[in-house]
This record gives C-alpha cells, structure tokens and sequence, in this order.
C-alpha cells in the first residue's frame, strides 16, 4: 500500500492501518512517500537561539477527541498539558483591545460584557442586542450561507467587521464572505433553528465550565512530539522523503505511482493526503473528472513567522496570548500570538518571542514576498505594540503553501461529489487537505477513516493479501 503525503493526515493513516494489520494477523507493506526532505507538513517544532519553536499549529483542541486519543494511543498521554489560561485581543485603531467574555468564535452570546466593550460603537452594540428579536430567516432552499451572511443578518454589520471577521478570519486563513456556515458553525444554525436567537432564550451556548477539563491543549515539548512518535512507528525505510508524485495510474491490478525524477513505486492501494492542488495533479491522468473536482476545493498558502526580541526593549508587556487583526488594516499579518506568555517554560527569560500569521485567503500575494518583506510587514506593527525601538535580533519564517482548505459555500456538496467519483476507484482513497479537513484533530481523524476503508478493501479483494 502507498501513502502519498507525510502530514499529520498521512500519518496517522499509516500508523492505523499498520495498527489494524497487526491486531488482525494480516501481512501488509506500508510505504509513505513525501516530497519534502521532513516529515510533518504545516507541523513541526524546533529549538532555535534557546527557544521552542512551532512551524505551524501549537495546539489542540480537546472538543474534537483525535488528537488526544491518538496521544493516548502512542503513550504520550502523560506529555499532554494545558497553557495558562489568557485571553485573546482584536487590534482596533493600533490598540490592542480585549475581545469580550462570552464571544464564541463567531458571535457573542452574552449581553453585559459586549455592553462594556470598547470595540462597537453604541449602535454597533444596540444592533447586536437586537439579535434575540431578529426573525429566523435562513436560506429559502435550506441551502449553505457564508458566516458574514449569517452574522451580519444575525447581528448586525459592526460585530461582523469588528469581531467575526479578524477571529474567524484570522484562525481559518479564510474570506468569511465565501466561508461556508454549515461546515464550520452548525451549531450555530441548530440553535438558531430551535431557539430562534443566538443570545439569551434557554439554554446558552457551551461555556467552559469550573473545574471542566481545559478547551486547548498542548505537548510538552511541542507538537513535534506526536509527529516523531508517529514516524518512529513507522517499519524501517518505509518513510521515503524527496520523493514527489507526479501521476497515479493502474497498470493490471496494481496502482502506479509515477515520481519526479523517473522513480515509480506500485501498490495495491493508494492514499492521497496532500494538498487538494497537488492531489488534483496526481490524479489527473487516472481520472480528469475527480481532479476537476479537486481544483474546485480552494486552498491558501500561510506564513508563521517566529521573531525573537531582548526582553529589555520590552517596554509595554502584552496582557494578552495573542491578536487578530482586522481585514480593513490592509495588512497581510492576519494575526499573531506571543509565545513568551503562552508557552513561558519554552522560552528564556531573557527573550520576549512574537509569532505573526501572515497571508490567508485574502493576501495571496504573500507567496511572492522574500522573507527579508514578510519580517520587516511582521515587525512593523509589532513593535509599537511591544513598545520597542529595536527590532527582532533573529527570526525564523515558515512558509506554508496551499496549505489551508477553504470551505467555501457549498463545500458539502463538492466533498459528496468527490466521494461519489471515489467509489468507481476502488482502491482509493483520499483524506485531509484534499476534502478540506481543517486543523490537526480533523487531519488526524480523516487520515485515520480513510486507512479503515482501504484496509477493508485490501482484506475483501486480495483474500488477505497485502499491498
């Protein structure tokens, strides 16, 4: 069997169908092909000038069971550990300013703090109190709506601007114009459908409660962890790095996999877990029509970008974990979050580390900027929020590209198109970036489903054979 792509998604497919071919005394070869020189796509950590480094996503969130059962699975239950609890800032007119308590994500579902909030005009706040009054009028044909649509009808258009769009925005690397409401919020849309409000009028939406297990989560010693745990399951040299796809096709019975430089590997099965672009290239020649279905699945290219500063010059501590900034800034930098108070085991005291997350759906344009540009757009605003007349003294700067899904409206039904195709591909499979899996608990739980389908094709069609 062929897995094309060593993200978390690739992964963990590896790690389950190797799992399921043990515990069932099944002989199977499992050989992971991956284009870049490391393993781990957007994830990885590294130390640099002292300081524990992300590439890419730090955390986990515990609503979403994967990713903490598959820690459990590779025993690193013991590692898991929440960071200090701290909140979350919008930058509005170059002040950092709190985002209001009860604000989930999308909308705020509590009164009194969105009342005391200095980032909505009384209007804005009048509007958005109106909400539990505002009649229930979703889609006529039941279809998808963008979350700018519903929050806008919802609660006005200040909070959208203002709050939903650099929170949802800046997390999802997404336009929340075109972001699908039913991919990322149904509960939302179930509220509204039961209770006809968001705000108030029964039972609220779910609040991290005293003593209730903590909402994000991380490693000790970073998320590498679970990636190196990964990979150290994997059977010698089944792990092949630089080693590109470039064409899938069937030659009898058996998947080829054509590789850049004239290299070829065969199997019985194959599963993608690349980004939807690359996965549209590989499938290209076996099936025009699901890579045309692949190139309707929007993927953004994003930066992380680690900037490390003397805590001296520090003159103005931030008070909180991290920003989003407003699309109306103009600014590339999305958002960026300060590791030194979020991680502060992870950085020495002499340091004060920044993070800024530049690009997304709305700044394609990052992909053409040198990384002497991308530090110097990052350190621009930073600095006078830190109260610094110097800049960074070193910086490590991550690129990511086509690295986002972006569920767009509609998205439900492009991914149920692409299941259909897949069904008259036996032996198949496609998980993560390409059907717009989005974050490393999804990744991981997608890559894991996709390994259980195919290890039950593999059993049914080769009398327990292996590929």
């Amino acid at each position: 069997m062929l897995i094309v792509g060593a993200g978390i998604g690739g992964l963990a497919a590896a790690n389950r169908i190797l799992n399921l071919a043990r515990d069932r005394r099944q002989s199977l070869e499992v050989v992971v092909l991956e284009a870049a020189s490391r393993a781990g796509g957007v994830l990885g950590t590294e130390r640099h000038e002292g300081a524990l480094l992300e590439r890419g996503p730090d955390t986990l969130v515990t609503h979403k069971p994967a990713g903490l059962t598959l820690c459990a699975a590779l025993g690193l239950g013991g590692s898991v550990v929440s960071s200090p609890p701290g909140r979350a800032d919008i930058l509005h007119n170059d002040r950092l300013l709190p985002v209001p308590a009860g604000f989930a994500l999308l909308a705020p579902t509590r009164a009194r703090p969105l009342l005391g909030s200095p980032l909505l005009s009384w209007i804005g706040k009048a509007r958005a109190l109106w909400e539990p009054r505002i009649r229930a009028e979703p889609p006529q044909d039941g279809g998808d709506e963008s979350v700018a649509s519903f929050v806008r009808r919802r609660f006005g258009a200040e909070i959208c601007s203002r709050m939903t769009e650099p929170i949802v925005g800046g997390i999802y690397m997404a336009d929340i114009e075109r972001l699908s409401m039913a991919m990322t919020f149904p509960r939302f849309l179930v509220r509204e459908r039961e209770n006809g409000r968001i705000m108030g009028g029964g039972q609220s939406m779910p609040q991290a409660r005293p003593g209730a297990p903590p909402s994000i989560v991380t490693l000790n010693g970073g998320l590498g962890v679970l990636l190196n745990a990964l990979a150290g399951r994997l059977p010698p040299g089944s792990l092949r790095l630089n080693r590109r796809a470039q064409c899938l096709r069937r030659e009898a019975s058996r998947f080829v996999v054509d590789l850049l430089g004239g290299e070829r590997q065969t199997g019985d099965a194959v599963l993608i877990a690349t980004p939807a672009d690359h996965a549209a290239e590989i499938i290209a020649t076996l099936d025009s029509g699901l890579a045309e279905r692949l190139h309707d699945l929007r993927c953004a290219s994003c930066v992380t970008i680690n900037l490390g500063w003397p805590r001296s010059v520090v003159t103005q501590l931030p008070r909180s974990h991290g920003f989003f900034v407003p699309r109306d800034t103009g600014s590339p930098l999305v958002a960026a979050s300060f590791p030194s108070l979020k991680f502060p085991d992870r950085i020495p005291p002499e340091q004060f580390v920044a993070r800024a997350f530049l690009g997304g759906a709305l700044h394609p344009e990052i992909a053409a900027k040198t990384d002497d540009e991308l530090i110097e757009i990052s350190t621009r605003l930073l600095m006078p929020l830190l109260g610094s007349r110097q800049g960074p003294i070193w910086s490590r700067v991550f690129r990511h590209p086509q690295s986002m899904p972006q569920r767009d409206v509609g998205h439900a039904t492009r991914v149920e198109r692409i299941r259909a195709d897949l069904r008259g591909q036996e032996g198949l499979e496609l998980a993560g970036g390409p059907i717009g899996a989005y974050g490393v608990p999804d990744s991981i739980a997608e890559g894991e489903a996709a390994a259980e389908r195919l290890f039950d094709w593999i059993v049914r069609s080769s009398r327990g054979g292996g590929g």
